[in-house]
Parts: C-alpha cells; sequence; structure tokens
C-alpha cells in the first residue's frame, strides 16, 4: 500500500480506491473538487514526492509539477501541497 501525505493536513493509506482523491475523501481529507472526472481542474496539487499513475486523461491540462487527484493513483508514497 502506497501512504499519501498531505503537507500541513495528515497522511492516509491508499488502499485500492479508485482514484487518489477517493482515498483522501475516504480518509477525512478536506480535498477541493467538483467534477470528479479530470475536466475542471479543481483538484489539481502539487506532488512534492513520489511517483502517480494516470488512470483517465483528463481534459484538463496542468502545469508541470501539478497533478490532478481525481485522474491518479500512487505508484510510491507520494507527497503532495494543496495549492
Amino acid at each position: 500500500m502506497a501512504k499519501i501525505t498531505v503537507v500541513g493536513q495528515g497522511e492516509c493509506e491508499f488502499d485500492g480506491q479508485f482514484s487518489m482523491l477517493e482515498a483522501l475523501d475516504e480518509n477525512g481529507f478536506d480535498m477541493p473538487y467538483s467534477c470528479r472526472g479530470g475536466n475542471c481542474g479543481a483538484c489539481t496539487v502539487r506532488l512534492i514526492s513520489g511517483e502517480v499513475e494516470e488512470i483517465q486523461s483528463p481534459a484538463y491540462d496542468s502545469r508541470k509539477g501539478e497533478i490532478l487527484t481525481c485522474s491518479v493513483i500512487p505508484v510510491t508514497d507520494v507527497e503532495i501541497e494543496l495549492i
């Protein structure tokens, strides 16, 4: 299981949920989101460390070093920061 650390908020385990956003939401993190489908960019966070795998091709283009939590799963332990 990969560990997800949110800077300033804590950490949780990724336990096979559909997406990183779903894992964070299920574990009580107050994460921003709107569509959950990669269209709006509301769930964009800065990936500080670790690797993620894209599970759906988002329509929203995030900037370098940023990821959409609704469109990825962690492959390794990751550290993210809300922006």
